[in-house]
C-alpha cells in the first residue's frame, strides 16, 4: 500500500492528511473520505481510523484522514475555530480526494465529526455516494457536560482521589467551557455551535438522494424511528461500544470490526 502525507487547503485554512492508495497499485474501486472527532477523542482513536483505512486499502479503496484547521497536525489557532469553520474544510478535503469525480466517493465520521460530515454533505456541490455517521452526536449541550465529566475524571485517576476531594484540596480547578478541557482549547465560537446543536435532522440529506448509515450505541434512543424502512437509510447497533473520551481508549490499535464492515457494506 501507497501511504502519503498531503498538504492541502486554502492559505487562510491549510490543513495535513494521510493518503493511503489501494493495494498493489490498483485503481480505486472506491474513494472515503475519513472525518475524524475533536480533542482527546481524535488522539484515541486515531489507530482505529489508520487500521480501518488500512483495511478498505486491501480491498482496492482510497482513503484520506485528514485534520481539520486547527486540529491535530494542521496549522491554525485551536480556539479560534467553530463548527461551520470545519463543515468547509471538509467540503475541501472532499475535493482533495474526489479529483475529476469518475470514481464514488464516501464519507465516514465519528462522533462530532459525523455532525461536521452530515452538515458538510448538503452543501457539497458533487455530495458523497454514502454517508456513515458512527455515534453522532445527538445532543450539543450534553455532549459539552460529558467532556467536563471526563476532564474531572481523568484528573481524579491522575491522582487517585475523588474529584470532591482533589477540588477541596485546591490542586485542580473546576473546567469550564470556553477553556481548556482534556487538554484542548474550546474556544468561544465552537461552544456556542455545540450548545445549539441539538438532535440530528437526516431527512435534508435523505430528500438530496443520500444514502445514510448510522451506527448507535446498543440501548441508545433511537432518533430516526420517523425514517425508518426507508431504503436510503441503514441503522446499525455498535458492537464494540467504546468511550473515546476516556484514557482507558488510549492505544486501541484493533479497529472494532464492524466499523470497517460497514464502510465496505456501503460499497454494494
Amino acid at each position: 500500500m501507497s501511504i502519503s502525507i498531503q498538504h492541502f487547503g486554502t492559505p487562510e485554512r491549510p490543513m495535513v492528511g494521510v493518503h493511503l492508495a489501494p493495494d498493489n497499485g490498483a485503481s480505486p474501486r472506491a474513494r472515503f473520505l475519513l472525518c475524524r472527532p475533536i480533542g482527546q477523542e481524535a488522539v484515541r482513536s486515531a489507530a482505529v481510523f489508520r487500521v480501518a483505512a488500512e483495511r478498505l486499502s486491501r480491498e482496492g479503496v482510497e482513503t484520506l484522514r485528514f485534520d481539520y484547521h486547527g486540529t491535530g497536525d494542521s496549522p491554525g489557532d485551536e480556539q479560534a475555530q467553530s463548527l461551520d469553520d470545519w463543515v468547509r474544510d471538509t467540503l475541501t478535503a472532499h475535493q482533495q480526494l474526489a479529483g475529476d469525480g469518475s470514481v464514488p466517493v464516501h464519507w465516514f465520521g465519528m462522533g462530532l465529526g459525523a455532525v461536521i460530515a452530515l452538515r458538510a454533505a448538503l452543501l457539497a456541490p458533487t455530495p458523497p455516494r454514502h454517508l456513515v455517521l458512527w455515534e453522532p452526536v445527538l445532543d450539543g449541550a450534553a455532549y459539552l457536560e460529558a467532556l467536563l465529566a471526563g476532564h474531572r475524571q481523568e484528573l481524579a485517576m491522575m491522582f487517585a482521589q475523588p474529584w470532591a476531594q482533589l477540588r477541596a484540596s485546591g490542586k485542580v480547578q473546576e473546567p469550564q467551557v470556553p477553556g481548556d478541557v482534556l487538554g484542548f482549547a474550546l474556544g468561544e465560537r465552537l461552544v456556542a455551535g455545540l450548545r445549539e446543536l441539538g438532535a440530528l435532522k437526516l431527512a435534508p440529506a435523505l430528500r438530496r438522494g443520500l444514502r445514510i448509515t448510522c451506527a448507535l450505541k446498543p440501548g441508545q434512543a433511537n432518533p430516526f424511528e420517523a425514517h425508518a424502512g426507508l431504503p436510503a437509510l441503514r441503522l446499525h447497533t455498535v458492537e464494540h461500544p467504546t468511550d473515546w473520551m476516556s484514557s482507558q481508549a488510549m492505544g486501541t490499535a484493533i479497529a472494532p470490526p464492524d466499523i470497517p464492515r460497514v464502510m465496505l457494506a456501503t460499497l454494494n
